[in-house]
């Protein structure tokens, strides 16, 4: 793999022992988040370089702070969601399309099953909490915050604008599953290759896609987006909060916060 510069993002590396590292010079725009390490299952330690929860890309560590959730709660033409509007428990991901870790929640593409013995519970945590919100047991909200470069705008973009189609989470899926691996800035996510994935979306119509996204209909809202992240305390991904506290990327922890 390259060991070019790459200012514009941080470069990720997938080794032969299948370890993901985080170049030095790019430490600052991200970090990773908790892993699973302690007791039976294991809890998550913190990669950023001992500066939790601060700086652009660092995952905000479990708090006993609740937020006020309320932005995320009414607006799905950005922020989508399954299950029951009226759920008593709520729990929210916020995640980057290009994001590596935040593919691995979702444990979609091949290449996640290979992390499992690295990061346990993190890998399909998202994959859980959207099944128990498909079965009614809380309400699941995404937060598609891009902030990793010009690739994770254009996937937030085609998202929402699948999303005006109903398609939102079809076009979640198809957008990681096109990874091929834990790198960013390869490409894949470019303007073209994204209007492939949406044409392999079932029952979308991409006249009214290519539309909305070619048009940038949603090229406004990345900045919403970012200011009500920010808002919140949430300075990495993927995060996941429960009820509007914010809870480690398991479905262990998860299932421990739920009321």
């Amino acid at each position: 793999m390259s060991e070019e510069d790459n200012h514009s993002g941080e470069r990720v590396e997938a080794h032969k022992d299948k370890t993901i590292t985080i170049r030095k010079d790019d430490l600052w725009r991200y970090s990773t988040f908790v892993l699973v390490a302690v007791v039976v299952i294991g809890a998550f330690i913190m990669l950023s370089g001992g500066n939790v929860g601060s700086g652009t890309g660092s995952v905000v560590a479990p708090t006993g702070d609740v937020e006020d959730m309320s932005a995320f709660l009414s607006n799905q033409d950005i922020y989508p969601s399954v299950g029951p509007e009226n759920a008593e428990n709520v729990v929210i991901e916020f995640a980057d399309f290009q994001c590596p870790y935040c593919t691995l929640t979702t444990g979609l593409p091949a290449w996640t099953e290979g992390f499992k013995a690295q990061y346990g519970d993190l890998v399909g945590v998202a994959a859980e909490v959207k099944a128990a919100a498909e079965r009614g047991e809380l309400r699941f909200i995404y937060v598609p915050w891009a902030f990793l470069g010009e690739e994770s705008n254009s996937a937030t973009e085609a998202a929402l604008c699948a999303n005006e189609q109903g398609k939102f989470w079809e076009m979640h899926d198809a957008i990681f599953l096109a990874s091929t691996g834990p790198e960013e800035h390869t490409g894949k996510y470019s303007v073209e290759n994204l209007k492939i994935i949406a044409a392999g979306v079932t029952g979308l119509d991409t006249t009214a896609f290519n539309s909305c996204f070619e048009g940038g209909d949603y090229t406004s809202a990345l900045s919403k987006i970012s200011s009500d992240v920010r808002a919140v305390g949430v300075t990495g991904t993927p995060a996941f909060k429960v009820n509007g506290k914010t809870v480690s990327p398991s479905w262990p922890a998860i299932q421990a916060a739920l009321k």
